[in-house]
């Protein structure tokens, strides 16, 4: 029971982080379209998602992640490399250590975790790790201004823009956007921006043809235990998703964000397909086999026909912002449409990897990232 409201604190504040800047000013809208100032040789000024002007030094090579969980394997993702990050959020380190980026760049582990105590930040610990860079979430004013006080420099990255980003890979390209701001570098975030609008283009083409009667209707578990039902909907990642793959969102009327609900909520909606995310430990057998107590998952028709996901686990957590965001597109417009979208995931995962991350995935490792264990869920 302790374990599970520790859970539920994370996941509160999770959400908190997934959900900052929906409702920011106009220079938070502008904030990644500005051009780097230059001050001196050693140092220049970039702009946050929060509008304000960082100074920075011209190299870095000392970042440290805080609750913008996603954001380390975004820095990868632009620089090829993960030595930088010499520090991340906990619940970071938890999908880290069980991803395949370990394997494919092992130095994200040496990543301390220290600074970070019961949730909160501690600028002591912090200042031992000696940052160039600290990112927070932009709804988490109280960490940043802590952390200034130190005299550490603080980019505020925005985890959701719902006004901007209408598509998935909106926020992901505005996050890689800041860091080649930042770096200079811009090769590994054209090309990953590239080959997401092809994707994208791809899956329209196809869908264009599907009639609104013959859409599934889906349903996006964000969280869940026995003593909780939390739920995505609009103006979240998991709707954004699923509009962009064809399907209905069941909940996008009822919930904005997340929201806790009981099963007769469920019963209501009754989905024809249900995707549990990668924050939480729950696995599809768990519903499909009516493991949980005192939750009668049998009458929900996704259970009956067999059609509960698991999000998959590789770069990083396919549910937000990721470096397989196209992956993670294929994946889903296919549980949406297997007659139409008759590829097989394996071969692609292979395909992507070793074209954009260099690295050849072998087939364990292919179905480890479609089956994620529950070890990579919050901790």
């Amino acid at each position: 029971m302790k374990k599970s409201r520790l859970i539920l604190l994370a996941t509160t504040a999770l959400i908190a982080a997934l959900t900052a800047g929906c409702g920011s000013n106009d220079a938070t809208n502008n904030a990644t379209d500005s051009k780097d100032k230059a001050t001196t040789q050693e140092e220049k000024v970039v702009q946050d998602q929060l509008g304000r002007d960082v100074k920075i030094p011209t190299k870095v090579d000392r970042i440290v992640t805080g609750g913008i969980l996603p954001f380390y394997s975004t820095w990868y993702v632009a620089t090829d490399s993960t030595k930088e990050i010499v520090g991340m959020h906990p619940n970071s380190y938890s999908a880290a250590k069980n991803s395949i980026l370990a394997k494919i760049s092992p130095d994200v582990l040496k990543a301390e975790t220290s600074f970070v105590k019961n949730g909160e930040v501690n600028v002591e610990e912090l200042m031992k790790i000696d940052p160039q860079i600290y990112f927070e979430g932009t709804a988490d004013e109280k960490t940043i201004k802590k952390v200034e006080t130190t005299g550490i420099p603080v980019m505020g990255i925005k985890a959701i823009d719902a006004v901007k980003n209408t598509e998935p890979m909106g926020t992901f390209n505005s996050w890689l956007k800041v860091i080649s701001d930042i770096t200079g570098t811009t090769e590994r975030t054209d090309r990953f921006l590239d080959e997401g609008k092809q994707v994208q283009n791809e899956l329209n083409e196809k869908l264009s043809k599907v009639k609104e009667s013959e859409k599934p209707r889906a349903m996006v578990l964000f969280n869940h235990s026995k003593d909780s039902i939390v739920v995505a909907g609009n103006n979240f990642f998991g709707n954004q998703w699923l509009n962009a793959t064809g399907a209905k969102d069941v909940a996008q009327k009822d919930i904005v964000g997340t929201k806790e609900v009981n099963m007769e909520q469920i019963y209501k909606w009754n989905p024809d397909v249900i995707y549990i995310t990668d924050f939480t430990a729950t696995q599809p057998e768990d519903l499909l086999k009516n493991k949980i107590a005192g939750q009668d998952w049998s009458q929900v028709k996704a259970v009956q026909e067999g059609k509960v996901y698991k999000t998959p686990v590789g770069i990083y957590r396919w549910f937000p912002p990721n470096g397989d965001a196209p992956l993670m597109l294929k994946w889903m417009a296919q549980k949406n449409y297997p007659d139409l979208f008759t590829y097989d995931m394996k071969t692609e995962i292979k395909n992507y990897y070793k074209d954009f991350y260099s690295y050849d995935v072998s087939d364990d490792e292919a179905e480890k990232i479609l089956h994620p264990s529950s070890d990579s869920a919050l901790q």
